[in-house]
């Protein structure tokens, strides 16, 4: 198979959390395999964090998805779409969460904000994160949006901060996926899923899996994206991208 796109999560995958520079071999890597297929990063940061990593690479301008898939970005930087929570739901989910988080994060518009009080996010809110004592007090938070009457895309998994005391949740509007973002772009590419691989290591990058014909996930990666992968690479530390290029876009 001759892939045309490569589909990349970032934190722990390309490099560390919250970092917005590769390591010299990823970035090297990345270069050669621009110049034979399409890259996008399809990503939970916001739009901000996004275009702080893209101005440390050397890369072409293409789409790629922030936000967990609730935005995408066109070449020229505009927005494709952009899909929020209107703010009378932000307060309902927060309303009905409150008992099993102990910290509250909005994704508002550009920028993820900590804070307790949806009123004070200034603009529409994209994405809540939520931080929990305990991987059972997640799954009762999750399990607490059943009951409202419109309903989202939610993941369970490891704290951010790899504390693992804690637990997170992360809440984005039903249709902000990065699966979603990705058919998306494929269609505006003319790629198939077939001709695309996804690699990622997180819960939020599942849906990753459902629109690529190659599923690859990080060996750091949280147990969903490992029990179904078809391929396991090092972990990011240890430049596990760059065996991914060698192996299925250079070779």
């Amino acid at each position: 198979m001759t892939y045309k796109l490569l589909a990349l999560d970032i934190d722990r995958t390309v490099t560390g959390h919250n970092a917005d520079v590769c390591s010299p071999k990823v970035q090297d890597a990345l270069l050669k395999a621009s110049k034979l297929v399409t890259i996008i990063f399809v990503t939970a940061r916001s739009v901000t964090q996004l275009n702080s990593f893209l101005a440390n690479q050397e890369l072409p301008d293409g789409y790629h998805a922030a936000e967990n898939g609730a935005k995408v970005i066109n070449p020229d930087g505009s927005y494709a779409y952009d899909l929020h929570i209107p703010d009378s739901e932000v307060q309902e989910i927060v309303n009905v969460t409150n008992p099993y988080f102990l910290e509250i994060g909005f994704l508002s518009d550009t920028d993820w904000y900590e804070d307790t009080n949806p009123v004070s996010a200034e603009e529409n809110v994209t994405g809540l994160s939520f931080t929990c004592s305990s991987l059972k007090e997640a799954k009762n938070l999750e399990k607490s949006l059943e009951t409202l009457p419109h309903k989202y895309s939610t993941y369970v998994g490891a704290h951010w901060t790899n504390d693992k005391n804690l637990a997170a949740v992360l809440l984005f509007h039903k249709d902000g996926t990065k699966g979603f973002a990705m058919r998306y772009i494929q269609e505006k590419l003319g790629i198939s899923k077939e001709e695309t691989i996804a690699i990622g290591d997180g819960a939020t990058d599942i849906s990753m899996f459902d629109a690529a014909g190659l599923r690859i996930a990080m060996a750091n990666s949280e147990p969903i994206m490992l029990e179904n992968a078809d391929y396991i690479c090092p972990s990011w530390d240890k430049d596990g991208v760059v065996e991914v290029i060698d192996k299925y876009i250079i070779y």
